[in-house]
């Protein structure tokens, strides 16, 4: 019997019928408008130019070689990631530059994570009309070799986009994970020449248990065009309402945009969005947009969608999101619960929940616990 074949496809959530054209009541405020708004959200960036990942077998310390390409100050350096089988990871490039700011968000996601500067790391990262071509050389921390060369000969190599499916390595994850990889590439078995050798030995590629878009294919992937972001990273502390003054429906703040309606002067949030180095967007629509928090009267209850959009790709995935207040306080819910993932089971977004509980004393005293946890069904 031979291997069943699943196709990757541009399959994303239907956005404008998924969203609909939700507009909130009136009864849902008492409190008379202001011009001014809670911002609860953040959209944290991590620029990477390309990136390519490699699993192999057999061998006692790793199973999986990631290599990005990033770009800093017009340059151009590698960054490698070595899974290992004891749950640590070992992270290597030549300039402090690039892990500068990433420190904190290799610790946030891996419990043991080592990071090690190299004078060189040799490396190459092309893709032409045949496709991929790659290599790597390296000496990991153990003073040994870590070698891989993948030339795929595909003529009109055909590349997609996709959501990668990312497990919470915690409980209590600090953001919820975007991997984005446009201009994707699974690397395909046939007439490519591929090795991968580990301190001396040559060991196999992993092989897919199914073949990709009818084709056999290696356990490796690459994307020529990644867009990565942490979505709402934890926060605790207070929070300032912003001031429209002018009251305008566009605003920048903290480096995100927002899209406001005004609804009889109640001013709600019916899209967020972000921008990485490379000018690659990431968007978030609401609907009905997110009232203005500020003057939702105690008790109400407030269900709606939000569907994400990356550049002009719209419906990468969806969800809902759940709104309450009582009294001074409010919380307000998000939880993931549409997408697509090439392979059957469950649906990695949709045990991810993100819960902002806001308390309202006043105007200069408002404080705010948001946090992400991992659900259950």
């Amino acid at each position: 019997m031979g291997k069943k074949n699943v196709k990757i496809k541009d399959i994303y959530i239907d956005h404008h019928k998924y969203l609909g054209k939700r507009k909130n009541s009136l009864k849902i405020y008492d409190l008379p408008p202001r011009n001014m708004i809670l911002l609860p959200f953040n959209i944290v960036f991590d620029s990477i130019d390309r990136l390519l990942v490699i699993n192999f077998e057999d061998d006692p310390i790793y199973y999986c070689i990631e290599l990005q390409i990033i770009h800093k100050l017009d340059k151009e350096f590698p960054f490698v990631i070595m899974y290992r089988k004891d749950n640590m990871i070992d992270t290597y490039y030549t300039n402090e530059i690039v892990i500068k700011n990433r420190k904190e968000m290799f610790r946030d996601s891996v419990t043991n994570s080592s990071f090690n500067q190299l004078d060189i790391i040799e490396y190459k990262f092309q893709f032409d009309k045949m496709g991929l071509d790659s290599y790597l050389f390296l000496k990991d921390k153990l003073e040994k070799e870590i070698e891989f060369k993948i030339k795929e000969k595909t003529p009109g190599r055909e590349l997609t986009s996709i959501l990668t499916p990312i497990g919470a390595v915690s409980k209590k994850p600090e953001y919820f994970p975007i991997v984005f990889l446009n201009k994707f590439g699974v690397v395909i078995k046939k007439n490519t020449e591929i090795f991968v050798k580990i301190h001396g030995f040559l060991r196999d590629t992993t092989e897919m248990p199914v073949q990709m878009n009818g084709a056999n294919a290696y356990k490796a992937h690459y994307s020529l065009k990644p867009i990565m972001s942490n979505w709402n990273n934890n926060f605790s502390g207070n929070i300032n309402p912003v001031i429209l003054n002018p009251p305008i429906l566009n605003i920048s703040y903290e480096n995100l945009t927002y899209n406001l309606i005004n609804n009889s002067d109640y001013y709600e949030i019916k899209k967020v969005s972000g921008n990485d180095d490379d000018g690659q967007t990431i968007s978030f629509e609401f609907s009905p947009a997110i009232p203005n928090l500020l003057s939702i009267k105690s008790n109400s209850i407030i269900k709606g969608r939000f569907s994400c959009v990356i550049d002009d790709i719209e419906g990468i995935f969806a969800g809902d999101y759940y709104l309450t207040r009582t009294g001074d306080n409010i919380e307000f819910s998000i939880q993931p619960t549409k997408g697509w993932q090439p392979f059957p089971g469950k649906l990695w977004l949709k045990s991810y929940k993100w819960t902002s509980k806001i308390q309202i004393y006043c105007i200069d005293d408002i404080k705010i616990d948001s946090y992400w946890l991992r659900i259950k069904g």
